[in-house]
């Protein structure tokens, strides 16, 4: 239940950045734009870390590779295609003549 109001406060924090970068002038004349400009960078590096991390270890697994040539290509699939032997650039063993 504390998830809430934690990504509330989160995305209030960005909106708050967007405005401080808006009263850009405002902000240099008080000497606080440096401080906005930090608060900035680690925001983003935040939200990079929030969106790529679960990619980023998804990708070590190998059921996530097969899933996703699963989904590329179903139809295949579904056709009986071995698309496994092409993908890794094996030849046939038997010749079609």
């Amino acid at each position: 239940m504390i998830l809430i109001p934690e990504i509330i406060t989160f995305f209030s924090f960005s909106f708050a950045i967007k405005i401080a970068q808006t009263c850009r002038g405002l902000l240099k004349w008080a000497k606080l734009w440096a401080s906005v400009r930090e608060l900035s960078r680690a925001y983003e590096y935040v939200m990079g870390l929030i969106v790529f991390m679960p990619t980023a270890v998804l990708s070590w697994f190998p059921f996530v590779s097969e899933f996703q040539t699963r989904l590329l290509f179903n139809q295949a699939f579904s056709r009986g295609l071995q698309i496994s032997m092409i993908l890794a650039g094996k030849k046939d063993t038997y010749k079609t003549e």
